[in-house]
């Protein structure tokens, strides 16, 4: 929206300034003389420069998703890694469990009071 409300009267003025500039003038670059009115060289001044600025913003919004591809690339690795971890770290405990049931006295607690093993809340996937 805002990009709309910097080109609208920019766009208004140089189809005001071709309308009111239509007369054939000699227009010359070294070398090289032509007759054109000024609005119309405006006019492809302006366009050809639209479509330059395009280009660079095409190029920068390029390397932005390149990095973005990346990135999610990286998190989906970690995001593997991490439930590795997590399924590693369950088979831990429930060795850790089997091995203090198996030498376990017999009528005894399973755990002497603050040495039960904590478990992990499951893996969250939201962000």
């Amino acid at each position: 929206m805002l990009r709309l409300i910097i080109t609208l009267p920019f766009l208004i003025a140089l189809v005001v300034f071709v309308l009111y500039n239509q007369s054939s003038q000699p227009l010359s670059v070294p070398d090289y003389t032509w007759q054109s009115s000024v609005g119309v060289v405006a006019l492809v001044t302006a366009v050809v420069f639209f479509l330059l600025g395009a280009l660079f913003v095409w190029f920068a919004e390029l390397r932005q998703r390149r990095r973005a591809r990346r990135a999610e690339a990286q998190i989906r690795t970690l995001e593997g890694q991490n439930n590795d971890l997590r399924t590693q770290l369950a088979q831990a405990a429930a060795q850790n469990a089997a091995f203090h049931a198996a030498h376990q006295a017999p009528g005894a607690a399973p755990y002497p009071p603050g040495t039960a093993p904590a478990v992990l809340p499951p893996a969250s996937t939201t962000y």
